[in-house]
């Protein structure tokens, strides 16, 4: 195996020079960093990178826990803290934890154990099978350890009130009061409502603001028109079920991807999208414009959410802001053809 002295002696240089260089303490001239990085390419030469996190007390690397990659919302806010990211020194890991809270509780311990610089943990792991306030008791043990390690971390869209770390998150309720504004403009008023679930962050915050709009409109709210589709398209499908025989004559689904389920089931059933029933989604999400008729959406800007949850981040690590800072970002009504 290779030396670092072997190194050094074909670059020409001091041991320490190509030490201080390779851990970042040192600049050198351009004709020297040649020669070490020919004499590197020379001897197949890798730095431990383990040797060096531990001598720098950093290891240079973020990391982001998602709930599920594949959804097109969640990919939307990786590819904004990637782009934020890019031009930076730090390397960015992508955990997932299929909406688990016990695997999302893993990957913290896990984290904790390699080091990282500063963690973004999107949206909140959801089980339905625990109540949400046992889900939460066994991720807040988890976050502790974190802040005791004295680990940065930046929530998206996850809690939306103010709590000991920080976040950034879309405006969710004033969103779907825009959008069920919309829809009872549109002359629609027996709306349903389908959430992922009532006891999620998220959707308790779009509760509001579907419930506000209806106030607004002198529309009675009714219970039997909210169904949950626990962010499944089979389940979503009975919810769909579920609102028509509720004659509802339009559907808000707390997600895009809710949405396009439920318009396919609307159409499975012979009914006809916007003519006997409207359907709209949140999130602004590609798939709201794939699909036909294209979706009417509330645009949450995903990738200015990453961004701007990387942005947080990286000022936490460089001790330029003090959490926990809650920052709402602005979302606004898309109008598709669906509603």
């Amino acid at each position: 195996m290779t030396t670092l002295r072997e190194v050094a002696n074909i670059a020409g240089v001091n041991i320490s020079t190509i030490s201080r260089f390779l851990s970042g303490d040192l600049n050198v001239k351009p004709g020297t960093e040649q020669r070490i990085m020919r004499a590197m390419e020379r001897t197949n030469y890798h730095p431990n990178i383990v040797a060096r996190s531990l001598r720098k007390g950093k290891t240079d690397t973020l990391a982001v826990i998602v709930p599920d990659i594949y959804q097109p919302g969640i990919s939307g806010i990786v590819a904004g803290i990637d782009e934020r990211i890019n031009d930076t020194e730090y390397t960015l890991v992508v955990l997932m934890t299929a909406n688990d809270a016990a695997r999302e509780q893993k990957a913290l311990r896990t984290l904790l154990q390699m080091m990282i610089d500063g963690i973004i943990l999107v949206g909140h792991a959801f089980d339905s099978s625990k109540p949400v306030e046992t889900v939460d008791d066994d991720s807040n043990r988890a976050l502790n350890a974190i802040k005791e390690a004295n680990i940065p971390v930046t929530f998206v869209s996850r809690n939306y009130e103010q709590s000991s770390f920080s976040e950034v998150c879309p405006d969710q309720e004033n969103g779907a009061y825009q959008l069920t504004l919309h829809l009872l403009e549109r002359g629609y008023r027996s709306i349903g409502m389908i959430v992922g679930s009532i006891n999620h962050p998220s959707d308790t915050q779009k509760l509001k603001g579907y419930k506000r709009a209806l106030q607004t409109k002198n529309v009675d709210f009714r219970k039997e028109l909210v169904a949950e589709g626990f962010y499944r398209r089979n389940q979503v499908s009975n919810a769909t079920s579920q609102l028509i025989r509720q004659s509802v004559d339009a559907i808000f689904c707390s997600t895009d991807d809710m949405a396009v389920a439920a318009l396919k089931h609307v159409r499975q059933a012979g009914l006809s999208v916007p003519g006997d029933m409207a359907i709209a989604g949140y999130g602004g999400s590609n798939w709201a414009d794939l699909v036909t008729p294209k979706l009417t959406t509330v645009d949450v800007h995903l990738e200015n959410l990453g961004s701007a949850a990387a942005d947080l981040l990286l000022s936490l690590i460089e001790g330029k802001s003090d959490p926990p800072i809650l920052d709402v970002l602005p979302v606004h009504l898309r109008v598709g053809e669906s509603a």
